[in-house]
This record gives structure tokens, C-alpha cells and sequence, in this order.
């Protein structure tokens, strides 16, 4: 039996609220207001028959039955949309859309776009910025460059960028460094950093500096926002921990200087990632191809 329209938009609105846990974050995903969820949801339970979101006054829970419902809605409306998104590659096999990290769009690929549409000049290439690694099931794209361990699941990841760290500052920042500065110098001055303050306790052992209890704590502030991250050692605040291989035009400019040649490695890097379960299009090899070899030409930026 043919499932009725009405019931399939009640059962969006009901995966929506399910997933969310929340009226109003499910509201503003469906642009609909409030009331129209809950009456949407209330339509559904009196159409199957039986409670499948339980109200109170703070936060909302499912039933067992809402539960098992929600699990099927997610797999099934993943299903369409991913029905939908391989007929609309299909429709458009020069059309790629890319989610991928802010500054490393930025810094990195934006910059040498020319190259790649004067190699591939019918390709059309669609940006999604987004701080988080592409979620091929939910994300509309087909391929991504994202920060990270480079281990996801169902995920093909090749490393783009190694993610090593090095302290960077203004020459006005460094000019307060004595004359021959060493990496203990840095002790006790402002230290700023993007992901943990635990890797600047790792670049001060791999500069062969104490970092015990005995030495005192570190003056770290975490600023979680690369663009902000390089404004401020740019600005003259302090010494950012910041990536090697995105500084280069920097330091090249004399805008900011690298004092030392240590670096740490986060564990973390860019990475090229794509489904592994979705044979790659035309267009993701022709991009993959193109990236491969900046990457091997000039890797840094």
C-alpha cells in the first residue's frame, strides 16, 4: 500500500524531533514553527496508535516504540537522499562538491584554483566550508578535505598536509626574545594554541625543555578558530603554536617569524577524504589527480 503523503511528512517532522531531542532544534532544521512539530508528532501517534514521544516540562523522551521508529526513519530517509544524490551526480558529471576546513580553503586551495580550472576547465567545483569532517550520510557532497586522525569509518583518506605544529609570532613579539633565543625562552611568556594546551607541554619536551611540575604551569590560551589563531600572532600577542606547513607565505612576507625549528605532531593532519562504499566520479578523479600533484609540486602554503 502506497504510503500517503500527509504520513511521510509527519514521519520528517518525528525523525527530526527524535534525533534532535528538542522541539525547537527541530524547528529551526525544518523551518516550521513549534506548534506545527508537535501537532505533526500527535497526528503520528494517533494515526499508529500508540505513544512514541513522551513530554515534560524540561525535555522530551521516546517510547520503545519511538525509539525502534526513529532508527527506521534515519536509515530510510538516508536512503532517499542518497538515491537523490547519486541522480543528481548523474545529471551533472562535472559538477563536484567539496566540503572542506575554512583556512585550509583559505590559505591552501582557493589560491590555486586558477591551475586547477586551467587544467580542467569544465569542471565545476562547489565549496562547502564546514569545521567538521564531511558526514557523507547527512552532508550533500561527494568528496572532502577535513582535519583529523584520518580514521573514519566507511571513509578513503589520503594525507594531504601533514599537521605538525611551530611556534610563530610578529618580529615586534620576537624582538622581546633575547638576542639568540632558545626554546626555553619561551617559558613564561603568552602562549596561544588551537587544539590542546598539551601540545605545547610536547614541543617544549621536544625542544628539550622541562615541562615537570617543578617548572611551573604555562601561560596557554586556547583560541579554537585558526583564522583567529594567526590574527593574534599577527597582532603581537604572543607565540602561537600553529601549522608548519600553512605558514609558509607568512613568514616568506616577514609578517611572522618561526623562532625554532622544532615542531610537534598533533596526531592530526588534512586529509582528502571520500565514501568508500561510492565509486569515485569523474570529476573527484580528475580533482584527486590535480591535488595529488600540488601536493607533490608545492606542498606548502
Amino acid at each position: 500500500m502506497p504510503l500517503p503523503l500527509f504520513l511521510l511528512t509527519k514521519l520528517r517532522a518525528f525523525e527530526s524531533v527524535a534525533r534532535h531531542g528538542s522541539f525547537k532544534r527541530a524547528a529551526e532544521e525544518l523551518h516550521v514553527t513549534q506548534s506545527a512539530l508537535s501537532h505533526h508528532v500527535r497526528h503520528l501517534e494517533t494515526e499508529l496508535g500508540m505513544p512514541l514521544v513522551l513530554r515534560s516540562h524540561r525535555r522530551i523522551e521516546l517510547t520503545a516504540e519511538g525509539r525502534q521508529l526513529c532508527a527506521d526513519c534515519a536509515q530510510g530517509f538516508q536512503g532517499l537522499e542518497a538515491a537523490i544524490d547519486r541522480l543528481r551526480r548523474a545529471a551533472r558529471p562535472d559538477t563536484l562538491t567539496l566540503s572542506v576546513a575554512p583556512y585550509f580553503s583559505a590559505r591552501w586551495l582557493t589560491p590555486r584554483l586558477g591551475r586547477l580550472w586551467a587544467r580542467h576547465p569544465r569542471l565545476h567545483l562547489q565549496l562547502h566550508h564546514a569545521y567538521q569532517p564531511a558526514d557523507f550520510l547527512r552532508d550533500p557532497v561527494d568528496a572532502g578535505i577535513g582535519w583529523g586522525d584520518g580514521r573514519w569509518p566507511g571513509v578513503e583518506a589520503r594525507l594531504i598536509v601533514p599537521g605538525t605544529l611551530t611556534p610563530v609570532c610578529s618580529p615586534a613579539c620576537l624582538a622581546t626574545l633575547p638576542r639568540k633565543p632558545r626554546p626555553r625562552d619561551l617559558r613564561g611568556r603568552r602562549l596561544f594554541h588551537e587544539f590542546d594546551a598539551a601540545h605545547w607541554s610536547a614541543w617544549f619536551a621536544t625542544a628539550g625543555v622541562d615541562t615537570g611540575v617543578d617548572a611551573g604551569p604555562l601561560d596557554t590560551t586556547r583560541i579554537d578558530d585558526s583564522h583567529a589563531l594567526r590574527r593574534t600572532a599577527l597582532d603581537g600577542h604572543g607565540f602561537a603554536l600553529f601549522f608548519t606547513a600553512l605558514v609558509r607565505e607568512d613568514l616568506d612576507a616577514g609578517l611572522l617569524v618561526a623562532p625554532f625549528a622544532h615542531t610537534v605532531d598533533p596526531g592530526s593532519a588534512y586529509y582528502l577524504v571520500r565514501p568508500a562504499d561510492r565509486a569515485p566520479s569523474a570529476a573527484l578523479q580528475s580533482f584527486t589527480q590535480w591535488l595529488m600533484d600540488e601536493v607533490a609540486s608545492a606542498p606548502f602554503a
